[in-house]
């Protein structure tokens, strides 16, 4: 079955809301990441967890219970379409 409308209007929110904040949580993950690591990957990896935590959490509130199959499905689904903007914007942060 999937998402509802609501719940990903919700998953859409959040990618809007982060979208929004991805300077300050490069530079946070610039504090975070280990010495052997890639800067733009962690922040990627940071960011889209960020996300998929936050909406797991959410939905869990919501629905008393996590995403069924169906449910992770779309939510993957989504990330998945929004990952490419993600780490060009990434890119686009760390060139400046």
């Amino acid at each position: 079955m999937g998402l509802s409308l609501s719940d990903k209007k919700e998953l859409e929110s959040l990618l809007k809301f982060h979208s929004l904040k991805i300077n300050q949580m490069i530079t946070f993950s610039k504090n975070l990441i280990p010495s052997q690591g890639n800067i733009e990957d962690f922040a990627y990896g940071f960011i889209v967890g960020t996300i998929i935590g936050n909406y797991s959490e959410k939905f869990f509130q919501r629905h008393n219970r996590g995403p069924d199959n169906d449910e992770l499905m779309d939510i993957y689904f989504t990330m998945s379409l929004r990952s490419a903007k993600i780490r060009k914007t990434i890119i686009n942060e760390l060139k400046y």
